[in-house]
């Protein structure tokens, strides 16, 4: 399986401190795009900010234009390589990746399996715990002896309640999915928009649980809002987890619907 770290050329300490984790030494390395001198001129060749705005209801910033651009850069990648079945599975991770222990493994176990889905997530952004309780309270999926379990290892995928923006810190995804993408005349899109690629693009996206790659908690700066977050809306977020859990439990039974 072909595997790709998208990283900014500036980002030394990022880089090393992925290379420093086990069985990384077979990732291709993706120099990402760096939007933030370029002229309003260039980005709107590059990218319709218009329908951006239209769909997000704001303006898009040079960093998601940066993010999307370079993520549709290494499918261009896997596209182009004729040694990729359309059916195979690519790993993307990007360079503030954290793996869980015996990351290769629970990945090789992973790809043993019979999945259909387009797009599999395999990491989440913006969270510091593989196993964190944010994962069940606002992204449940069904009851754990109902999800698909990964032979040979502890972890699970399924269905969540709803697609959502998970971030794209490490995420499988198949030739076929890459090609969906590379067929719109222009992006608009954020990189990790799951909502938008169900819905308009018809791929479909399955989590694993618990995650096998998080953000490295070291490079998140933003760790102790997302911390206070949690604590403060707690109550909140319970009072949506009964309805959220049933959704999941539908779904999950139905399959992609």
């Amino acid at each position: 399986m072909k595997k790709f770290l998208i990283s900014l050329d500036k980002d030394h300490q990022r880089r090393a401190l992925f290379f420093a984790q086990p069985n990384t030494q077979d990732f291709t390395l993706f120099s990402a795009i760096n939007t933030m001198q370029e002229t309003p001129e260039n980005l709107t060749a590059l990218y319709d900010q218009e329908k951006f705005s239209q769909r997000y209801g704001r303006k898009v910033t040079k960093g998601e234009i940066g993010c999307t651009l370079s993520h549709l850069a290494v499918y261009r990648l896997i596209a182009n390589d004729k040694n990729i079945q359309e059916d195979e599975y690519c790993l993307i991770c990007e360079d503030d990746a954290l793996f869980n222990q015996d990351f290769q493994h629970h990945l090789d176990c992973l790809l043993k399996e019979n999945i259909q889905a387009d797009i599999i997530l395999i990491g989440q952004s913006k969270i510091d715990d593989f196993n964190h309780f944010e994962l069940e309270i606002n992204y449940p999926t069904t009851f754990s002896f109902l999800r698909h379990k990964i032979a040979g290892s502890p972890f699970c995928y399924a269905y969540p309640y709803r697609n959502y923006f998970a971030g794209t810190v490490a995420y499988l995804i198949k030739k076929s999915a890459v090609n969906v993408f590379l067929a719109e005349e222009k992006p608009y899109w954020l990189a990790d928009d799951y909502i938008l690629f169900e819905n308009k693009f018809a791929l479909d996206t399955q989590v694993v649980r618990p995650l096998l790659a998080i953000e490295n908690p070291k490079l998140m700066s933003n760790l102790e809002n997302v911390r206070g977050s949690i604590t403060h809306h707690l109550w909140q977020k319970l009072i949506k987890y009964p309805l959220k859990k049933l959704l999941a439990i539908q779904r999950n039974l139905k399959g992609r619907k």
